[in-house]
């Protein structure tokens, strides 16, 4: 019974070899041959793996010379794609892009079915399917996208998830799968609307991202999306939490991909409208990311019409958390509690714009309520430094260290933005590294040395009266001069004697010493 089995195996097999070479000797002919090709296709309902794995390299070998035949021939291709044996599964579906070299119009229903096989179980199956997806894009990327993006809008889960992950691991490495992106403006133009598209119903975490891949498409464009998606032209609302906790995430996605060469101006628009009421904001947790994102933006680029839209609120904010009542005590033994943190970014933001507008702060009268707040801010943050570096932190755990450290480093940017601004003339500090952006990754227990040097020259008013008096040196001389000296005598250089005692040296009573002839010693 096996052998009348693997007979009959052996002659299906054979059969459709001769099948093959009908086709194949009658070249651009082979479509006169109609019921050859019809055998093959109907040998995947009931022929054996051998025969199958056959038909799945035979189909789209003459699918071309069988227009009438391509929809069967398709769906044939496809049944053999199922296949529980991997090798007729993995034969199937090498053989799917070689169907679209015969019609192009086929790429884009191909590029979405090989999609729905993304998340196929195996190394080697994903990395076929993959390699075809490829092809597919090499062919004609616009429609291989299409289809790809079809299934990973409207797939199940796994087909979303799998087709998202090829779709950012291609166009990252564009100059090896996408080689006329650069070139191919409309290319560029669909790549990233699509993205963006995309990234309107992903994790926030996808859709980061999502606008980095777009953003090395076109940042520009990328940059636009984002900030539409910000809804910048509506009112700003203190107590609308979901509002405002959107705009707080895409912000940062927002200025990564930022220019010094765009403008900021919409931004700053919108801050100029969130400063006057931002009080009325009830979580500290989005106060703080707001005035951050202040300052990150201010950090990019300000013009002197972009500094009006928010210098005022600005400055009436920062003054709001400056200390009410300055003491007159030079030493700050017990100072009030201030918001370091707030008060970083109010005056990195009142730098930075003010520096646009020179005359905003040489105004009498801002000058007269400024001045000795900033200067007791500054006394308050030399005493906070100086109680942050003398604690014991031995036995403190990292998170505490790295926390004491940012802290210290807020703590000396404030110092650092406020003394620029009450100097004479004022300087005004437009490159800080912040604190929030420090990298805390390595820091130890032994961190605390100043993160910006106590060293540097500041306002009069901060500087000691006098200078401690040095204990005398005594000049000392150059060694020219000190010719007498024990080392420079031991250091002189040998010089033999001259004259009729010359002639004696390697000799032993002015004769001949062999030994030593014969057995030189170097010294």
């Amino acid at each position: 019974l096996l052998y009348t089995i693997k007979f009959e195996n052996m002659e299906g097999v054979e059969g459709l070899y001769k099948k093959f070479g009908v086709l194949a000797d009658a070249k651009d002919k082979a479509g006169e041959y109609e019921e050859e090709y019809l055998s093959i296709l109907s040998t995947i309902c009931n022929g054996s793996d051998a025969e199958k794995r056959l038909c799945a390299s035979f189909i789209p070998r003459f699918f071309k010379s069988f227009p009438d035949h391509q929809e069967a021939a398709f769906n044939a291709q496809l049944d053999l794609c199922e296949e529980e044996e991997a090798v007729i599964r993995r034969e199937a579906i090498k053989g799917l892009p070689d169907l679209c070299k015969a019609d192009t119009n086929l790429i884009a229903r191909m590029s979405s079915v090989i999609a729905q096989l993304l998340p196929i179980e195996g190394h080697l199956d994903q990395t076929i399917v993959k390699h075809c997806l490829v092809q597919l894009l090499k062919q004609d990327t616009t429609a291989a996208l299409n289809g790809l993006i079809s299934q990973i809008v409207g797939g199940n889960d796994a087909v979303k998830e799998a087709g998202k992950r090829f779709l950012l691991e291609k166009i990252a490495d564009s100059d090896r799968y996408f080689p006329s992106l650069q070139t191919d403006e409309p290319l560029r133009s669909y790549l990233t609307d699509q993205l963006d598209s995309l990234g309107r119903g992903s994790s926030y975490e996808e859709y980061v991202a999502l606008m980095q891949v777009s953003a090395g498409i076109d940042r520009k464009k990328t940059v636009k999306a984002i900030t539409k998606l910000m809804d910048l032209d509506r009112p700003f609302d203190p107590t609308d939490i979901k509002t405002i906790e959107q705009f707080c995430l895409l912000l940062p996605v927002c200025l990564k991909h930022h220019s010094k060469n765009n403008s900021t101006s919409a931004l700053l628009k919108y801050f100029g409208t969130v400063l006057p009421v931002f009080s009325q904001i009830a979580n500290p947790e989005h106060q703080i990311l707001l005035l951050q994102g202040l300052a990150e933006t201010l950090s990019l680029s300000v013009t002197e019409e972009d500094a009006a839209l928010c210098l005022d609120g600005i400055y009436t904010l920062l003054f709001s958390y400056l200390p009410e009542e300055v003491p007159s005590d030079e030493i700050v033994e017990e100072p009030p509690i201030l918001n370091f943190s707030f008060l970083e970014c109010l005056l990195f933001a009142l730098n930075k714009t003010a520096s646009q507008v020179p005359s905003y702060l040489k105004d009498e009268e801002k000058v007269k309520e400024l001045t000795p707040k900033l200067k007791f801010v500054l006394r308050c943050c030399t005493c906070y430094a100086k109680r942050l570096k003398g604690s014991s932190i031995g036995e403190d755990t990292p998170d505490k260290v790295k926390l004491k450290t940012q802290a210290y480093k807020t703590c000396n940017n404030t110092k650092e933005l406020a003394r620029g601004l009450i100097s004479t003339p004022i300087v005004y500090k437009s490159d800080t590294t912040f604190s929030w952006n420090v990298d805390l990754t390595n820091v130890t227990n032994r961190l605390f040395t100043p993160l910006v040097s106590d060293n540097k020259r500041g306002p009069r008013e901060t500087r000691p009266l006098s200078k401690p008096a040095k204990s005398p040196v005594p000049k000392r001389r150059r060694p020219s001069d000190q010719r007498d000296h024990p080392t420079r005598r031991a250091l002189q250089v040998y010089a033999p004697p001259q004259g009729k005692y010359s002639t004696n040296i390697g000799s032993v009573n002015g004769k001949d010493d062999p030994g030593r002839r014969l057995n030189p010693r170097r010294y």
